[in-house]
């Protein structure tokens, strides 16, 4: 069974309305920490490594050569005791060395901060809503200026505000005046537009056309005999979605049961595609139908 609003996008149109500015780019590198901690008057941790080494080495040399033994004892003794002394003597030297490394990470890690806050705030800049509307529908003008939309079709057409737009069935026109109030485009009735590729027409039931973007939306109320022909519609909607046109359909059902929630469910599609984002918002205290019966697909 086909749900309905069924909403069938153009690809390109699909990735615009994704779409984001670049990004900005960011490549300083978080500093590192200095390699070792704050220095010790003595490391105390290697004179004791020292002296257990040096009496390992006295205890195994003395099982052959006493003599020996004792002068590796002296010897060795004297080189850690120089070692410890030497420790002490630049552990002033050592320090101030380490705080001078200590304070240029800090100013590092201090620069990369700022240069972080500076990079997220371009980044909320870049991508703020408003950045992005503006992104996305200037590739929309380029996008559909680039098409062959048949404006004779629509020049051919009557705006349904006009005192003649009385020719549609009366829920659909009733849905249409409804509908064309919240928006900044026209809505047309009677557009004929030629496939030319199987030599017929199509004459959706209303046809949005946005002045900005230029963007054409065709809206077509599905009455219960024309679903089971849906198929037979195939190459026709393929060719208008190849020429960059939007389409809609409802269920007739739906627009006499609720016109206002179907004007709400075109005003989402709208927004979704960011085509235009002022007309969602008018609709917020109006009720929707059941979900069962607007369930999108496309």
């Amino acid at each position: 069974m086909r749900h309905f609003p069924v909403v069938i996008i153009p690809p390109e149109v699909q990735r615009i309305a994704q779409s984001k500015p670049v990004t900005p780019e960011f490549n300083p590198k978080i500093p590192s920490l200095p390699a070792s901690g704050s220095p010790a008057p003595i490391d105390i941790q290697e004179a004791l490594s020292f002296t257990c080494g040096l009496m390992f080495i006295v205890f195994l040399v003395s099982l052959a050569a006493k003599p020996l033994a004792m002068m590796i004892l002296i010897v060795g003794t004297i080189a850690i005791v120089l070692r410890v002394r030497i420790q002490f003597q630049t552990y002033k030297k050592r320090s101030q060395k380490y705080q001078a490394t200590l304070q240029r990470y800090l100013l590092l890690l201090e620069s990369y901060s700022r240069e972080e806050v500076k990079y997220q705030r371009e980044l909320a800049i870049a991508h703020s809503p408003s950045k992005i509307l503006s992104f996305r529908q200037q590739q929309y003008r380029g996008f559909f200026k680039k098409l062959s939309l048949d404006e004779r079709a629509i020049g051919s057409a009557i705006a349904l505000n006009t005192t003649d737009s009385h020719s549609l069935e009366p829920s659909i026109h009733d849905f249409g005046m409804y509908l064309q109030k919240y928006l900044s485009g026209t809505i047309y009735q009677g557009t004929n537009l030629s496939i030319p590729n199987i030599n017929e027409h199509w004459n959706p039931d209303l046809v949005y056309v946005d002045p900005e973007l230029n963007a054409h939306i065709a809206i077509e109320v599905i009455s219960s005999s024309e679903n089971g022909m849906a198929n037979s519609n195939d190459l026709r909607e393929r060719f208008l979605v190849n020429a960059g046109w939007i389409i809609i359909k409802f269920s007739q059902q739906q627009v006499l049961e609720n016109s206002v929630a179907c004007c709400q469910e075109f005003a989402k599609l709208l927004d979704r595609l960011s085509l235009d984002t002022t007309v969602l918002p008018s609709f917020e205290n109006t009720s929707c139908v059941s979900p069962n019966s607007f369930t999108q697909t496309g």
